[in-house]
């Protein structure tokens, strides 16, 4: 088994889906497995050129409630981590949290970290914020998500898959780690509109 599954469920992004790829570090002991969403575009040829990759492939588009859960039914590590397919890790804070925390800290069920949005503001992820920043944001450990799945939904999913996980009262660390460079705003994107309400 590995230690980490990195997930990434992608639907025409074939233009930043590599540089998504390549911020993920290149250990034994993680697998990346990604889903595409029935992209129109060369998405998929991108990915197939990268041999380190498990390709799943939705025939039509289903939205992201129902890739995300593929994800998790594919995964086989300890714990997972979801990428957005348009951002991308800082590579050396990625490994530091593994190591200190997936490791040696090893008994927490979800082990938060922080976002950097493209006008270098950090979002910082604590128990008063982590519903408001409750996507990509966390290694959560896969015994602890069981059969818990996400709504198959193309909006929001994120929200109710981690509202179902705060019911079952995981043990948490907030590492203050900055991990995942979220590429917010994007243009027209009715969740980034919800979120900067929220920020601000």
């Amino acid at each position: 088994m590995k230690k980490v599954s990195v997930l990434i469920p992608v639907f025409n992004q074939e233009v930043l889906i590599s540089k998504a790829i390549a911020s993920i570090p290149t250990r034994d002991d993680l697998e990346i497995i990604i889903c595409d969403d029935g992209s129109t575009d060369h998405t998929v040829q991108v990915i197939e050129n990268l041999s380190h990759i498990t390709l799943l492939k939705n025939p039509v588009n289903k939205g992201v409630g129902y890739t995300v859960n593929k994800l998790l039914n594919a995964a086989t590590g300890e714990y997972i981590v979801l990428l957005g397919s348009d951002d991308y890790f800082y590579t050396e804070a990625f490994n530091q949290v593994i190591d200190e925390f997936l490791y040696h800290v090893n008994n927490y069920d979800i082990v938060y970290f922080n976002l950097q949005i493209n006008d270098g503001t950090i979002w910082r992820v604590t128990e008063s914020t982590k519903y408001q920043y409750c996507g990509t944001v966390k290694f959560i450990k896969r015994s602890f998500i069981g059969p818990t799945r996400c709504p198959e939904i193309r909006y929001a999913e994120d929200f109710y898959f981690f509202e179902a996980l705060m019911k079952k009262s995981p043990l948490e660390i907030f590492t203050d780690q900055v991990v995942t460079h979220y590429n917010f705003p994007r243009k027209n994107s009715l969740v980034d509109e919800a979120l900067q309400n929220i920020a601000h």
